[in-house]
């Protein structure tokens, strides 16, 4: 066994994923070790130092991941000598467990507070989302302390794990990586902007895009862009609520293209209603769309999450909170943006400096980086 081989895998994330992949595996690599990732339907290959190995699937349904995918993961896993193992979907719980029997080090990324997101599955029978929650508060409760670390992205999943078990949870968030080619957003650029109001990632349901879309209505000269994956029926019920023709639907656009997008756009929106799985009015600190528009300079309407509110609106001055389901609140603060485009430009630059100083990925690649030191040397 190779005393410095690591193995991540997963069974719900693509191969080149941003956190999996492009900032846990990639900085593991760059501080010294052997990672392998075993991933769903991948070439098995070398890429940027990270052995990436394929799993053929026929399906990506969760429950297909759940009962049949984990188990061909896992086998592929235990081809890998590794000296730590690290998972990072809840399919694959029991198989951590599985390798803690092998006397092999694991850690748990818990990327979601799962037993409440079980609770928001809608297509899930809510007998079968009971069933699912109490099974998984029950498997917290007796084997949570069990992992050699356990991992989140933020402090209101710590305290949702902790109504479960006393062990200690390290948080390692979601930051964005600093681009080698970042520049600086400047005043004349962004006075000179149409304004473009963009929402970019999954369009969920609970991204208040029907009070958006409704906000906007009575503002002059806006046009909203909502770029990323959509239910085709949702589609066409935003559509209803949009009857000045202001939004454009972009289903998927490149990382070079997205980061264009921003340059032109004016301010950045991410309205997430409060929910078990953030945490409901905590919010979470583990979404990066959010750091995204900051590190690009805009000023962000988001959510009055409390954790967003205290350690980024209020702290950095970069944006406005507002309640997730009044149109009022949310066409205020969109025209007080609009109509005070130097007042934006402060907000956008605060948010800018606050990613280049405190949220960004390097400050947690060094959290990260110490937990693997940390276990090796035991």
């Amino acid at each position: 066994m190779n005393k410095n081989r690591i193995c991540h895998f997963t069974c719900a994330h693509e191969a080149d994923d941003v956190r999996v992949f492009q900032k846990e595996c990639v900085s593991l690599v760059k501080a010294g070790f052997e990672v392998f990732l075993v991933v769903p339907n991948a070439k098995s290959e070398l890429v940027d130092g990270v052995h990436i190995v394929g799993v053929p699937t026929s399906s990506m349904h969760p429950l297909y991941r759940l009962f049949f995918l984990s188990r061909k993961v896992y086998r592929e896993v235990c081809k890998i000598d590794a000296r730590i193992y690290h998972f990072h979907d809840i399919e694959l719980f029991w198989f951590g467990l599985k390798l803690l029997k092998k006397r092999k080090k694991v850690i748990f990324d818990s990327h979601e507070d799962w037993p409440q997101y079980v609770n928001e599955i809608a297509w899930l029978p809510s007998c079968l989302r009971r069933a699912f929650y109490k099974l998984l508060i029950h498997q917290y409760k007796r084997n949570l302390n069990k992992f050699d670390r356990v991992i989140t992205v933020s402090p209101h999943i710590v305290s949702s794990m902790n109504t479960c078990s006393d062990r200690d949870v390290d948080i390692v968030s979601n930051y964005p990586m600093l681009s080698s080619n970042f520049n600086t957003i400047e005043r004349s650029d962004y006075i000179k902007r149409d304004n473009v109001l963009c929402y970019a990632g999954t369009v969920y349901r609970n991204t208040s895009q029907e009070e958006i879309i409704q906000a906007i209505q009575s503002i002059d000269s806006i046009e909203y862009k909502i770029i990323g994956k959509i239910d085709p029926q949702y589609k066409l019920t935003l559509k209803s609520y949009d009857i000045n023709n202001k939004v454009i639907f972009i289903d998927w656009i490149s990382k070079a293209e997205l980061e264009q997008l921003y340059q032109k756009s004016s301010i950045g929106i991410i309205i997430f209603e409060y929910s078990p799985n953030v945490g409901f009015k905590q919010g979470t600190m583990g979404n990066n769309k959010v750091f995204e528009y900051m590190l690009a300079g805009l000023p962000i309407v988001c959510t009055n999450f409390t954790s967003w509110k205290e350690l980024i609106i209020d702290k950095y001055h970069c944006g406005i909170a507002v309640s997730p389901k009044s149109v009022d609140e949310i066409r205020d603060a969109i025209t007080i943006l609009c109509e005070n485009k130097n007042l934006a430009y402060e907000m956008g630059y605060n948010g800018q400096n606050a990613v280049l100083n405190e949220f960004n990925w390097s400050t947690q690649e060094q959290n990260l980086i110490n937990i693997y030191s940390d276990l090796l040397s035991q």
